[in-house]
C-alpha cells in the first residue's frame, strides 16, 4: 500500500536500538513514531479515545530533526494492523511511484472544527483512524483516507483537495459560494 503523508501529529518519540554500547544507537536503527496528542502550555498529554501510532523505520527516508520533510512524501507501507490495543501503520521505504493509494491527515478542532465523535456520520466509510486523542471540545484525531472519503465537522465537510496536497474544506457540500 502506498501512503502519502499529508500532516502529522503532535506526539513524537523514539525507540533505540538494542545496543546501547553505540554511541549512536539513537540514531542508527532507531525507530521513530508518531501519534495524536494535546499541548496544553509545555505539556503533551495522551488523551487517547483510539490508541494508535505510525512507525518509521530507518529505511523510511525519515529525518527525525526535520520530520516535516516527509510531509507531501508517498511511502510504501504495510496495511493498519491491530496489535496490542492500537492501531499500527510500519512506514517502510519511500514509494517509487507518486501515486498513493490512500492519504494519512491529521484534524484538530482549531483548524477543523469540532467533530462529534459519538456519531458515526463523523467520516465516510472508507475513513479509517489511526490515533485519536480526545479531551473535552479539544482533539486531535490521525486518519487514513482516500481521495473520494471526507470528514464532518460543524464547519462542514473536508476532503482531500484536487492535487491531494491538503484537506480542503469542500464547499460545494457544506453549502458555501464557490
Amino acid at each position: 500500500m502506498r501512503v502519502r503523508i499529508i500532516s502529522f501529529g503532535t506526539n513524537w518519540w523514539a525507540a533505540h536500538s538494542g545496543d546501547l554500547t553505540d554511541p549512536l544507537c539513537f540514531r542508527r536503527n532507531a525507530a521513530w513514531f508518531n501519534s495524536a496528542g494535546l499541548t496544553y502550555g509545555r505539556r503533551l498529554r495522551l488523551c487517547w479515545v483510539f490508541p494508535g501510532q505510525i512507525r518509521f523505520n530507518r529505511t523510511s527516508g525519515l529525518h527525525p530533526e526535520y520530520p516535516l520533510r516527509s510531509a507531501a512524501k508517498t511511502f510504501q507501507c504495510t496495511g493498519p494492523n491491530y496489535l496490542h490495543g492500537r492501531t499500527h501503520l510500519l512506514i517502510s521505504t519511500p514509494a517509487n511511484t507518486s501515486a498513493p493509494d490512500c492519504f494519512l491527515v491529521t484534524v484538530n478542532e482549531r483548524m477543523h472544527g469540532q467533530i462529534s465523535f459519538a456519531s458515526r456520520a463523523w467520516r465516510s466509510d472508507g475513513v479509517q483512524p489511526i490515533s485519536v486523542s480526545l479531551r473535552g471540545s479539544r482533539y486531535e484525531a490521525m486518519v487514513l483516507m482516500s481521495a473520494t472519503d471526507w470528514i464532518q465537522t460543524n464547519l462542514g465537510q473536508w476532503a482531500l483537495s484536487g492535487d491531494g496536497q491538503q484537506l480542503v474544506l469542500d464547499t460545494r457540500l457544506s453549502g458555501g459560494a464557490e
